[in-house]
């Protein structure tokens, strides 16, 4: 089965790369699985093709056909649980880091006491990753952000409930002639250097759209991943940069956050698909609800 979600996934991905991305492995541990299936099918299921590969029609049909396969092992498992009346199983969730660092890992913990048969799996994952992971059943249930000037697409047959609405903060070196300010305009800011997520990533491409928005054309010296190197930077380097409130729960007291003005707001969102019926992500999602909605007050 595991060699046939990696099929899957190379198929919806398009790479071995992206596909180890969706699945949380290396991409030779990728090819050496399908080397393996390629043993079990008696035939090639994959082609070099420039720097990547394609499917051969073998390895389509054989795709294709995971992808029923794989939705039936969804369904019998959501029927298993059903059948046996008690909320158990594994739920695989991924989470965008604001999230992580504040209300979900409560949300999980709380889980674990009202349900100890869940056994809640928690990945940090960006929505770009995470969605069209949900779709692939990699997750069960995903928890992303969806910025209003740069608002995600909804996938086909899903079902989102909302979690809490959210700000952006700006976020400047203690010392900064602006540390002290009840909120900053990006405009005060359009000669710094900026420190942003990796690319391509929706991060960065939400902090360069925002600061352009306001007329900025922002020079994006630093690019690194994680809310917590972010500050590192801003602290070190005297960079600035624009991160979700939430983030700042992690803030050192080398960094000074601001509102950013006017208010910019994200709004947080658990998705999970929409014909999912165990009880199990049920809870999950319950769990998430109030812990979102408690969280900070």
């Amino acid at each position: 089965m595991e060699r046939l979600r990696m099929l899957h996934a190379v198929w919806r991905r398009g790479s071995l790369a992206a596909a180890a991305e969706l699945l949380h492995v290396t991409p030779s541990a990728i090819s050496q699985q399908l080397t393996k299936l390629e043993r079990e099918a008696g035939t090639g299921l994959l082609v070099r093709h420039g720097r990547g590969v394609r499917l051969t029609p073998a390895g389509l049909l054989l795709a294709q056909r995971s992808d029923r396969v794989l939705a039936e092992l969804r369904a019998a498992r959501a029927d298993l649980d059903s059948l046996t009346g008690e909320t158990t199983g594994v739920v695989e969730i991924g989470a965008i880091p604001s999230g992580v660092h504040t209300f979900i890992t409560p949300a999980l913990t709380g889980l674990a006491v009202r349900h100890p048969g869940i056994e809640a799996r928690l990945h940090e994952v960006e929505p770009e990753v995470a969605l069209p992971a949900l779709a692939d059943g990699v997750f069960d249930v995903v928890v992303v952000e969806s910025w209003e000037n740069l608002p995600l697409t909804r996938p086909p047959a899903t079902r989102w409930t909302e979690l809490r609405d959210d700000s952006a903060m700006i976020v400047l070196p203690a010392g900064h002639p602006l540390a002290g300010a009840d909120s900053v305009r990006a405009e005060d800011l359009a000669e710094e250097i900026w420190v942003a997520w990796a690319r391509p990533t929706l991060a960065n491409a939400w902090i360069r759209q925002t600061l352009r928005e306001r007329g900025i054309e922002p020079v994006v010296r630093h690019t690194v991943s994680g809310f917590g190197t972010q500050f590192a930077v801003v602290a070190g380097l005297g960079a600035v940069t624009l991160v979700p409130s939430m983030a700042t729960t992690i803030a050192p007291s080398t960094v000074v956050c601001a509102p950013l003005e006017p208010v910019l707001h994200r709004q947080l969102y658990a998705v999970q698909p929409q014909g999912e019926t165990r009880p199990a992500v049920a809870e999950c999602v319950t769990a998430l609800v109030e812990a979102a909605r408690s969280w900070g007050s």
